[in-house]
């Protein structure tokens, strides 16, 4: 296990720096993203809510931070400029005609900062990656004991809002539940990192997994699904695997011998996505023809440059299926990518994604030749996540908010950070046999 301790500062009298004052925050707030979901993004004074005041903590903290040009040794780093100054170019000249409209639209690339902010600060000081991974271990508890109780309260208990917030206090997105449980089974199954008991994590899991796939929806569900493909694919020999499925299978068994019907929401979601149905079958014939326009019409009249951020993608298109011009995006946030920024964005976009994925999933094919099981279940968790997020990106709003999209650029800024640690510092972790 982590010396959580020992190993984060080299002098426990040692005055914390701003990067690590930043960083303990970060945690916090990321915390509060994924229990209280949409309600947490609200906490603040508008227009400086949390995600904005965590986001010029973070922009000051590397300012004044020497290590950015270790950074930009990774191509990755350039390649995520080049896309937010290609981002930037498609709003500033929106600004005086949307306004506020383009600034929100724009979170989906100025969340990047944050990718940026979490790797410098990360590859400074290698110790501040361990504590991020002890944290993380932290986080996996807290979750999966918590957010089947805050799932019941948001879903029986009348929450008030806050000032100004357009949702609750707690307001729990299903398909963000669902990549967070992709990560963190992940990481228990992947790595010795996760210090409790097989049994009593599989209990647990099940409990969130049941609690939160009946209330899901197609995309959550999907994204599990994708998820714990990848990572049986990549672990079929770990016994965890194994005592997972194990466990499962007869709780799903004694379930249905005692009610056939309980599981019947969670087929009925997952057939809908590959059959049609009915009932869902509208929603989708509906998406489907919104995105082929946008795909259609960039190709044709918006090759480079795309709408721009601030132009209603909904209602300026012709698609406003509430009538009142609040759905802005099209469910699909590669889509929203193309359709926003054009096709040299949308190959940009592509490149700093796959590009990404690759040499994260490269790194843990290395560490798991050499045997390093702590190195090799953080890159498997990172991909895990990943996979996870493009997923549910692909049918939900999710890089355009701050619940999605901060939570998925810190993902990838740890991934950054990890690939040059492990670099420069393969014994940070004790290698130790699968």
């Amino acid at each position: 296990m982590l010396d959580k301790t020992s190993v984060y500062l080299k002098n426990e009298t040692e005055k914390s720096s701003i990067a690590d004052k930043f960083l303990k925050w970060y945690s916090w707030v990321l915390l509060g993203y994924a229990l209280c979901g949409r309600g947490f993004s609200y906490f603040g004074v508008a227009p400086a809510y949390i995600g904005e005041i965590t986001l010029i903590f973070g922009l000051f903290a590397l300012s004044i931070n020497k290590s950015i040009p270790k950074l930009l040794k990774l191509p990755h780093a350039w390649f995520l400029i080049i896309f937010m100054v290609w981002c930037c170019l498609n709003t500033i000249p929106y600004l005086p005609i949307y306004g506020l409209d383009a600034i929100r639209d724009a979170a989906l690339w100025y969340y990047i900062f944050f990718a940026m902010i979490v790797a410098t600060l990360l590859i400074s000081k290698p110790q501040r990656f361990v504590f991020m991974v002890a944290q993380y271990e932290r986080f996996c508890k807290i979750f999966i004991l918590l957010i089947p109780f805050l799932w019941l309260i948001s879903r029986t208990i009348p929450l008030p809002s806050l000032p100004g917030a357009g949702a609750r206090i707690i307001s729990i997105k299903p398909a963000d539940t669902m990549t967070h449980l992709s990560g963190i089974t992940a990481f228990f199954v992947g790595s010795s990192l996760l210090d409790i008991h097989t049994l009593l994590f599989t209990l647990m899991f099940f409990v969130n997994l049941g609690v939160v796939a009946l209330n899901s929806n197609r995309s959550g569900t999907l994204a599990f699904l994708n998820a714990f493909l990848l990572l049986g694919i990549a672990k079929y020999k770990s016994s965890k695997v194994w005592r997972i499925i194990t466990i499962i299978i007869l709780i799903i068994l004694l379930a249905f011998i005692v009610n056939p019907e309980f599981f019947a929401p969670i087929f009925n979601k997952v057939l809908s996505i590959f059959v049609d149905n009915n009932e869902r079958q509208g929603t989708k014939e509906y998406r489907l023809e919104w995105w082929t326009y946008l795909i259609k019409s960039t190709f044709s009249d918006y090759f480079w440059t795309g709408r721009g951020f601030g132009f209603n993608l909904g209602a300026g298109t012709g698609f406003d299926p509430l009538g009142n011009g609040a759905v802005r995006s099209p469910h699909n946030g590669h889509i929203t990518v193309l359709s926003r920024t054009g096709i040299p964005g949308f190959v940009l976009w592509l490149i700093i994604q796959l590009g990404w994925a690759g040499s994260i999933l490269s790194k843990y094919l290395q560490c798991r030749k050499k045997g390093q099981t702590k190195w090799s279940g953080i890159f498997l968790t990172l991909l895990t996540y990943w996979v996870a997020s493009m997923t549910v990106t692909s049918f939900e709003v999710i890089i355009e908010g701050p619940t999605g999209g901060i939570w998925l650029w810190t993902m990838y800024g740890i991934g950054l950070a990890a690939m040059q640690i492990y670099k420069r510092y393969p014994q940070l972790f004790d290698a130790e046999a699968e």
